[in-house]
């Protein structure tokens, strides 16, 4: 079954965000805030992994646009790392939690092995997971990791090569998973966007 939604983005001109899924209440017309929205179509099921919607390839095209502004190299899509980052979408979302570290103990680099990305299963290989809750686009997505002090720098950082992306939209808000990983594997075959 098809759903259609309207996701917002409630921001305080005073820096301030949060995301929210509601009505605006006419009473914060009086307050200074902005508000973005976006409807987004989604089934009820399990997050595609490969190949990637429009809307997590538009986040792939513009975390690739960051850093070639920055000067370091594009990401490669991963079709392993896409299954492993959408099933912790997924997992989130039916569970109710934001974390790298899943209920069942599972980490970036477990799930990612688990997955098949078979660079991970020594676990030595460097990899980094950020999550983001509320926009169901992929602007606003990028924009709340680079907004963050500590997920900014890990969007740049040259030493990863591959990226995984999943987006979970069944539950009560969107649910993104990036994961980045420091070698190629070749698992990740042609998942390009």
């Amino acid at each position: 079954m098809l759903h259609m939604v309207k996701m917002c983005r409630l921001a305080s001109s005073r820096g301030s965000a949060r995301a929210i899924l509601a009505v605006i209440l006419p009473a914060l017309a009086l307050a200074p805030w902005t508000v973005g929205c976006s409807t987004v179509e989604y089934a009820d099921s399990v997050s595609q992994a490969n190949p990637l919607d429009a809307v997590e390839s538009d986040l792939v095209g513009r975390l690739n646009d960051r850093r070639t502004m920055a000067g370091v190299p594009v990401l490669k899509v991963c079709a392993t790392l896409n299954q492993s980052a959408s099933a912790h979408s997924d997992d989130m979302r039916d569970k109710g939690y934001l974390k790298d570290v899943g209920p069942d103990g599972s980490t970036t680099v477990t799930r990612a092995c688990e997955a098949g990305f078979s660079a991970a299963c020594d676990g030595t290989l460097g990899m980094a997971e950020l999550l983001a809750k509320g926009n169901a686009s992929a602007a606003p997505t990028l924009e709340q990791w680079a907004a963050d002090t500590g997920t900014q720098p890990v969007l740049v950082d040259p030493g990863f090569v591959t990226l995984g992306v999943g987006r979970s939209m069944g539950g009560e808000t969107a649910i993104w998973t990036l994961d980045l990983a420091a070698a190629d594997d070749p698992s990740c075959g042609d998942a390009a966007p």
